[in-house]
């Protein structure tokens, strides 16, 4: 089972990744388009910018059916890593 998992539609449709490892760039297919995560394992800081930067929220274990309700803005994430 992945650490996190990103989707690109509210209510954890349309699959984009799968990780169990630290992102600085999510890439092309993924980049401003995440709406909804799933945390299975560990806490997890994910950053608007590439390399750690801009706007952070923290997430622990859990369902978030739309991410846009929160810190970050909704389809804005672009990394993450593993905070604990």
């Amino acid at each position: 089972m992945a650490a996190v998992e990103l989707y690109n539609d509210s209510n954890f449709r349309g699959k984009l990744v799968e990780t169990n490892s630290d992102t600085p760039n999510v890439g092309n297919d993924v980049n401003d388009r995440v709406t909804s995560i799933v945390i299975n394992q560990g806490t997890w800081r994910f950053f608007t910018d590439s390399q750690y930067r801009g706007v952070s929220a923290d997430l622990g274990p859990g369902r978030y059916p739309n991410i846009g309700l929160g810190t970050i803005p909704n389809d804005s994430i672009t990394s993450f890593r593993r905070i604990g």
